[in-house]
């Protein structure tokens, strides 16, 4: 079950957004408040796995209330916003690890997709905290030699299973997890057992196989999507990687 802890100063934002977290499985809301003290009391007792958090009023001090429950937690923050300025331009806002904002007024579906979004990665780093290695579902990467895998690195394989849709780096991944680079590229190869660069492939190539199977889309549409900027690269690698040109691929799971 996946926690979810709401801090909203709006008595019917708060409403709206815990009947939508009703009605997606596997989700339950724990707490719901107003932002403050009782919000980060909460967090640091429940260790919530969703933090939906509204930034607009006194948006440092709310802020403030929100760096105290990330210093050790790796939770799902969602930026609730009617586009305050002052949210973005707090000194910290970027060591706050944001995942998600979204632009008041909510779409109530856009709520549930982003739950939907995190739940199997949640669950992912629910077996890293029991000691046991963090393979995602698809098993692109190797288990770890070492049989556990570091803090550091398990948030960095959340960040990219989230954001492996767009054009990321490495240090775009050692920027959210505070480490160099070069120490992440080490530590990387060493507890996955292959590259940052191989780990962000294979998950875009996993994706590719799944919409291959499931949807008509285009093969340039897929390439695009996944960030692939040369069509001829991603027919290629994807040969490499199944055996199978792309439009192989897909006839063949259509007999």
């Amino acid at each position: 079950m996946c926690d979810i802890v709401i801090a909203d100063d709006e008595y019917l934002e708060r409403e709206v957004i815990r009947r939508i977290i009703d009605g997606v499985d596997g989700a339950r809301v724990i707490w719901e408040g107003r932002a403050g003290k009782a919000f980060v009391e909460s967090c640091l007792a429940m260790k919530p796995q969703i933090v939906f958090y509204n930034c607009t009023g006194d948006s440092e001090g709310r802020l403030e209330d929100l760096w105290r429950i990330r210093k050790n937690d790796n939770s799902v923050v969602i930026i609730l916003t009617a586009v305050d300025e002052r949210c973005f331009q707090y000194k910290d806002f970027r060591a706050l690890r944001v995942n998600e904002t979204l632009l008041k007024p909510i779409r109530p579906s856009g709520i549930a997709e982003l739950i939907q979004k995190y739940l199997p990665l949640i669950k992912q780093q629910e077996q890293d905290d029991t000691g046991a290695p963090r393979v995602n579902a698809q098993s692109r990467a190797p288990k770890s030699t070492k049989g556990t895998i570091s803090k550091e690195v398990s948030a960095a394989l959340l960040y990219i299973d989230a954001h492996y849709k767009e054009n990321i780096s490495l240090k775009d991944v050692a920027d959210e997890v505070y480490l160099s680079s070069f120490y992440l590229s080490r530590l990387f190869k060493k507890e996955v057992g292959v590259n940052f660069s191989t780990y962000l492939l294979n998950a875009r190539l996993d994706d590719a196989k799944r919409l291959l199977e499931t949807t008509a889309i285009s093969v340039s549409s897929i390439s695009s999507s996944l960030s692939f900027s040369d069509l001829s690269y991603f027919c290629r690698v994807f040969k490499n990687y199944t055996s199978f040109t792309p439009k192989e691929y897909r006839n063949k799971q259509l007999k």
